[in-house]
């Protein structure tokens, strides 16, 4: 899936417009993920998803671009922006109100990263089964 930011985000803002995207990519993520238990792995990859689409709208640039897949037992989702400056991850303090996205992504994904060029940040969970449930 992919969409084009409007001209208000980036440079640490999000359009108004554009606060709609992460509930959208959400409600695809609950889809496409509807048919695997138990509900805390669902209700974690539309964390991360969230948290990897506000990253990219809010420091990104360019459009946004989201893909997940499935291989070796794992979900992987990908965020890309045309951004080549890469994501930093942050030590938030209890005032901040920003800057906890990437730890929230750390902390409850199995594994992520950024792309050496800096325009795609990706995390992994463990599917809690490989077949789906009826």
């Amino acid at each position: 899936m992919a969409f084009a930011r409007n001209i208000g985000s980036g440079n640490g803002n999000v359009d108004p417009l554009d606060r709609l995207w992460p509930r959208r990519i959400r409600s695809v993520i609950r889809h496409a993920l509807s048919r695997w238990e138990p509900a805390e792995f669902i209700d974690a990859a539309e964390l991360l998803a969230s948290e990897l689409v506000t990253n990219a709208l809010q420091h990104g640039r360019g459009d946004v671009r989201v893909l997940l897949t499935f291989a070796d037992g794992c979900m992987r989702l990908e965020v890309r922006d045309d951004s080549p400056e890469s994501p930093v991850l942050r030590d938030a303090s209890d005032t901040n109100e920003t800057g906890r996205g990437l730890a929230i992504v750390r902390a409850e994904a199995h594994d992520w990263g950024i792309s050496d060029n800096g325009r795609t940040t990706w995390c992994s969970l463990v599917l809690p089964s490989l077949s789906p449930t009826p």
